[in-house]
């Protein structure tokens, strides 16, 4: 479960052993200083990396890349008579990212983007998370494409500006749709939606649960998105449950309108990593940060002047930045004896738990 954006470089979208990554960044350089990256944003044409554009225009420029892994799940209840509601695991989505799943659309306003990470208990049921978390993400993809259309209200920026797309309201149609197409009999999933003005560079977010944004400037943490938990492990979750489905009291059933919403004014220079609990379980914050400066720090410095028009050398950085951060989770994730995040948040929880 994870995501995240910048009008330069993001990184982000780890689903715990499934991790996803969505790494912007603007497309010509300045100085840096002490490893701190600025980086400049500037009109060009759009270009393609790893399948996902390059969104352009005067104001703001997004380099997209994508990498994940995903986790081994666990084998489904096998269907019985008695259990209607149970079925086979299936693959959705358009890549095999465990019980993850991610979206990216740019607009006539700008980009948005997210993630969503099925809530893996739902295997005990036979029934695959991922398909909640795929069909969540591409109703949200369609929303974005066709905002105006679904008649939703813009963000009203503190700037004034009136060309964002409103986080929350993506992350609210995507969810009422699910729910009236009916496609998904159960599941549920945690999420994070990010909107990017072209013209402005507003991010205006909803974040729901654990999935989660880190917001860095000049190479330090300026913001970390909170994480919503009902309790240790079990975070705000976006639910779908047939009305004859037993034990209905025990699912949680948050809204849309319980999403955390915030914007920024987005910098030359910013990072932005969204991704999943699957990489915040493993990755302490500082590690985070600082594997995006290491990664960056051949670049940083350059001039536009230094790259023309041929930007496959920051393409390759960029390329190497998503999957050094999934990697980093996905090795976290293996080692036993690491007291990571997650083990951490454990023991304040009372709880004694190994690994993320």
């Amino acid at each position: 479960m994870s995501s995240s954006i910048s009008p330069f470089y993001r990184p982000g979208v780890f689903p715990a052993l499934s991790s996803r990554l969505l790494t912007s960044a603007s497309k010509s350089l300045r100085a840096a200083i002490q490893q701190q990256l600025i980086l400049k944003s500037f009109y060009s044409t759009p270009l393609r990396l790893t399948g996902l554009p390059l969104t352009t225009t005067k104001g703001f420029t997004y380099l997209i890349a994508a990498s994940w892994h995903p986790k081994r799940r666990r084998n489904s209840v096998p269907i019985t008579a008695n259990n209607p509601w149970l079925k086979e695991r299936m693959k959705f989505g358009k890549v095999d990212a465990g019980e993850d799943a991610f979206f990216y659309v740019g607009t006539n306003e700008g980009v948005a983007l997210g993630v969503a990470d099925g809530v893996g208990g739902w295997t005990q049921m036979g029934i695959d998370p991922a398909t909640f978390s795929w069909a969540l993400m591409d109703n949200a993809a369609s929303i974005a494409k066709e905002f105006n259309s679904y008649q939703l209200s813009l963000f009203n920026a503190p700037n004034g500006s009136t060309d964002i797309l409103d986080a929350k309201q993506i992350l609210s149609g995507a969810f009422d749709n699910l729910i009236k197409s009916g496609k998904v009999k159960a599941g549920s999933s945690t999420a994070c939606i990010l909107s990017l003005s072209k013209t402005s560079g507003i991010l205006n977010a909803a974040t729901l649960g654990d999935s989660a944004y880190l917001l860095i400037r000049n190479g330090q943490l300026l913001y970390e998105s909170p994480s919503q938990q009902h309790f240790f492990n079990c975070p705000y979750q976006l639910t779908v449950v047939p009305e004859d489905f037993p034990n209905q009291k025990l699912y949680f059933k948050d809204r849309p309108s319980d999403a955390y919403q915030a914007s920024h004014q987005l910098q030359d220079g910013d990072v932005i990593l969204l991704a999943t609990d699957g990489f915040f379980d493993n990755v302490f914050t500082e590690e985070a940060v600082s594997i995006v400066n290491n990664e960056l720090r051949d670049v940083i410095g350059r001039d536009r002047k230094m790259w023309g028009n041929d930007y496959e050398e920051l393409r390759s950085h960029v390329r190497r930045l998503s999957r050094t951060l999934t990697n980093t989770a996905r090795r976290c994730s293996m080692d036993s004896k690491r007291v990571s995040p997650f083990s951490q948040s454990a023991k304040k929880s009372g709880e004694s738990r190994i690994g993320g």
